[in-house]
């Protein structure tokens, strides 16, 4: 038997429920010791669905943090308390798993990613979408060299919105309790798989944010153009107004060819190649995980437990998140100021 990790999670939400509590309470290398959520009815929620003993439930997660023998917790709570809880844990001695955004603005992010240091701890943020199958296979492609330099890349991340999805989905909508709207929410994916597939920076972003249709203080759409560190560029598509499907696609051309991924079929990486010859080829995989799946069995746990264990690097790193937050304030910024604006590393 694997070593464990014991493990708190903190915040019962909806992204606990699909995600983090089921994975780590199948997986091999965790130790599920506690869950906190400030509503009794999710804690009974898990009581009942887990019915295990063994594990035990806090309404504070203060409470948790103080009376539970654990080595890690995964922060799942409203954008605003990510980057509180995460400190109050790092200060604790335990490594952190964070949600995205890891923070509301990139001033905390780097607090976080300091104290961490300082502690000796594991931070990682949950920039999940490095962990699908077609992302990690796209990588390897464009790593190879097959598709040549990076010149454009076209993404997308949209669906109809969190009310649709998660049973308390209030938060998303207010300024004070998420700070940013579907940029935060969806766009966050797309700026760090930008940074993860493409291995270049985001160093420039024009960019446009409105709210078109949900009532909220936050928007519901945002739309960017980003320059790469190669004088590539990149399209940044976000929202919660995409009827009827959920469009969620990474699409990048090379000087040799193109790859799409999630574009054309959910269940395929298409390959365009130029050179030596005129060539479409197809990878299929498992479709990527939408909103109507009920349980994502992805190894976020698994990798964050061996990372945690010494026994894996860690994919994402703490400044992945960091940067994350830092491009999503400047494409704001871009919109209010309504001009281009430079993004320092």
């Amino acid at each position: 038997m694997p070593e464990k990790i014991r493990l708190g999670i903190i915040g019962a939400g909806k992204i606990s429920e699909v995600l983090h509590i089921p994975n780590a309470y199948l997986s091999e290398y965790v130790q599920l010791v506690a869950i906190s959520d400030k509503s009794e009815e999710r804690l009974d929620f898990f009581r009942k669905k887990l019915n295990d003993e063994k594990i035990h439930f806090y309404t504070e997660y203060s409470e948790l943090l103080e009376k539970e023998n654990i080595d890690a917790v995964v922060v799942a709570l409203p954008n605003f308390l990510h980057a509180k809880a995460s400190l109050d844990a790092l200060k604790m001695g335990k490594h952190v798993l964070v949600e995205k955004p890891m923070a509301t603005n990139s001033e905390q992010a780097l607090q976080m990613v300091q104290t961490a240091k300082q502690r000796g701890k594991i931070l990682m943020t949950n920039h999940s979408q490095r962990f699908f199958p077609h992302h990690q296979r796209a990588k390897e492609i464009i790593e190879s060299g097959m598709i040549g330099e990076v010149r454009l890349v076209k993404t997308m991340f949209g669906h109809s919105g969190p009310e649709n999805w998660s049973p308390n989905a209030a938060w998303f909508f207010q300024k004070d309790s998420a700070m940013f709207g579907a940029l935060g929410d969806l766009g966050v994916h797309k700026v760090d798989l930008i940074r993860y597939l493409t291995g270049l920076e985001i160093v420039e972003c024009a960019a446009m944010v409105g709210t078109l249709e949900k009532d909220a203080s936050v928007e519901d759409i945002a739309s960017a153009v980003l320059r790469l560190s190669n004088g590539g560029l990149a399209t940044l598509d976000a929202n919660w107004i995409t009827k009827g499907l959920e469009e969620n696609y990474f699409v990048i051309y090379g000087e040799k060819g193109a790859l799409k991924i999630g574009q054309t079929d959910p269940s395929k990486i298409d390959i365009y190649l130029s050179k030596p010859v005129v060539f479409h080829g197809e990878i299929v995989l498992k479709p990527l995980f939408t909103n109507e799946d009920p349980y994502w069995k992805m190894p976020v746990i698994d990798h964050f437990a061996k990372v945690c264990l010494g026994i894996e690097k860690p994919i994402v790193k703490p400044e992945d998140g960091m940067m994350a937050v830092k491009v999503v304030e400047k494409i704001f910024e871009s919109s209010k100021v309504g001009g281009t604006v430079k993004i320092n590393g």
